[in-house]
């Protein structure tokens, strides 16, 4: 039974238009990834076009059919060397095979325009197979990185197998006499030809996609434990809820560490079961950014740890795709420190360092709040100065440790005796300055100065001694007396120490002959 290689021929330019259909989804889908690619997918048009040049013999003239057929199918051994070079980074300058492709495409134009021989054409490509064919398999299976050989080794294998065939071919070719120099009747050798390297190119597609696929795979894995190192090993508390139900399903050392919690303690469980959150406010404001914008960055907030106390994170969450999950990653490093030391810093800044009461910049922020409330509401408010009298003498017999005892024991008294709206601060030595807000009358001002004196002017006990203590007070009222704190605080201290130039131990109302 005679077979059509024809039919054959029809059949093997199908398989290879097939073929280079699979190639090009592939190389669509990985060309920015992966070098070599389009080199692999030229290929295989190549071998599109050339098995259509070998179809159309008999309709198209007979040389040029001859020619392109073989220019292109060995053409595409070459691109199909050189695209596995570059998959693989591992390039090499071949000039050689320049020489034996220019070589090949001469004796094809001999064998085809000088002296018509089918048998040494098909020789001749063969012998290309094998040895650009050769090459790409030593390539895979020598000269490729150990951790590439084993995605690489099946397409190793049917390269080299088709170099066997190829070699087969020749040999049947010299012991099976061609019947005819037309390649469509020429006989059994060439119609197992054409079956075999129809075969071979679907194996060789499977083996360029198996390499793809499973390299992607290899990568998406060492992704993975890469992502899974960088999670573990990260200082931070990181924690991967699920976003459709909030559960935790997986936390970090850094987790355990900073809230004292298990992994046990925690998966499955929510961040509100967990009783983490300190102010409702902080979740409310975290949930509406991370369905506003996917991701928060930097947010300050609090938590309860295990042991019930209260730690300040740094709060960064992101929406992510992590193990088939749609998931928000969320990292928290404790800045409790460093707010308490901030705070420390600020109040520092703002605060007397020995009393703890606000300094003379506090004051003049307050100061400016109760005027500008008071502007708005027509309302008034005193500022009052205070000394303590004697201290230099306090000092001078019990000690600076004593004068400060009774600057700390006065402060003290004075803040528990106004009202929480008031300040009370010490500008320097043994000279304080009160804001007395929403004042109604002048009236509420003298009472409140009674008390003042009557309380601070208790005695304070220093190592077992009673000393006696007196103040001496200015008091300037907004707006009657002018509408700038300097102005205010310049006008009580003169009031101030018209009382020290006439007796300490008293108070005066600013007036315009003081």
């Amino acid at each position: 039974m005679e077979i059509d290689i024809r039919t054959l021929v029809l059949f093997y330019a199908v398989v290879n238009a097939m073929n280079n259909g699979l190639m090009f989804i592939i190389w669509h889908m990985y060309r920015k990834h992966y070098r070599g690619l389009t080199y692999l997918l030229v290929n295989m048009c190549l071998m599109t076009v050339g098995s259509m040049f070998l179809l159309l013999r008999g309709i198209i003239p007979e040389i040029p059919s001859i020619i392109f057929t073989n220019l292109f199918s060995v053409a595409g051994l070459l691109f199909t060397l050189k695209g596995l070079e570059l998959f693989f980074d591992c390039e090499k300058k071949r000039i050689y095979n320049y020489a034996l492709f220019a070589a090949f495409m001469c004796s094809v134009f001999y064998f085809s325009m000088v002296d018509n021989n089918l048998f040494a054409r098909n020789i001749g490509l063969s012998a290309m197979i094998v040895l650009f064919n050769g090459q790409s398999a030593g390539l895979l299976y020598r000269i490729v990185k150990a951790d590439d050989r084993k995605y690489a080794r099946f397409t190793a294998g049917v390269l080299l197998g088709y170099c066997v065939f190829s070699v087969s071919r020749i040999i049947a070719l010299v012991m099976i006499p061609q019947t005819n120099n037309d390649f469509f009747y020429s006989g059994i050798v060439n119609s197992i030809a054409m079956i075999g390297f129809s075969v071979f190119n679907i194996l060789i597609t499977a083996g360029y996609i198996m390499m793809v696929i499973h390299r992607h795979l290899s990568e998406a894995q060492t992704e993975k434990d890469k992502y899974i190192s960088a999670f573990h090993s990260s200082p931070y508390a990181l924690l991967l809820t699920k976003v459709s139900d909030g559960k935790i399903f997986e936390v970090n050392e850094g987790f355990v560490r900073i809230t004292g919690y298990t992994p046990e303690e925690v998966l499955g469980k929510t961040t509100l079961e967990m009783g983490l959150w300190v102010d409702p406010e902080d979740r409310a404001e975290f949930v509406k950014s991370l369905l506003r914008e996917e991701d928060v960055h930097d947010s300050e907030m609090r938590f309860r740890i295990k042991d019930g106390s209260i730690m300040t994170g740094m709060v960064s969450a992101k929406r992510i795709c992590a193990f088939g999950e749609d998931c928000i990653l969320t990292s928290v490093s404790d800045i409790t420190e460093m707010v308490k030391i901030k705070e420390r810093l600020e109040k520092m800044a703002l605060h007397d360092t020995l009393t703890g009461l606000p300094n003379r910049q506090l004051f003049y922020d307050r100061a400016a709040i109760a005027m500008a409330n008071a502007r708005r509401e027509k309302e008034m408010f005193a500022v009052i100065s205070m000394d303590v009298d004697g201290l230099k003498f306090v000092n001078d017999h019990w000690g600076h440790m004593a004068g400060d005892h009774v600057l700390i024991t006065v402060g003290n008294r004075l803040c528990d005796l106004l009202r929480k709206g008031d300040t009370v601060s010490r500008f320097g030595g043994d000279e304080f300055v009160i804001l007395l807000n929403r004042v109604n009358q002048t009236e509420d001002v003298q009472i409140t100065v009674k008390k003042i004196m009557q309380t601070v002017t208790e005695p304070v006990e220093v190592e077992g001694e009673c000393i006696a203590v007196s103040v001496s007070l200015g008091i300037a009222i907004y707006p009657t007396d002018d509408t700038e704190i300097e102005a205010l605080i310049r006008k009580s201290d003169e009031a101030m120490y018209y009382i020290k130039m006439h007796g300490r131990n008293g108070y005066r109302f600013f007036c315009g002959d003081s």
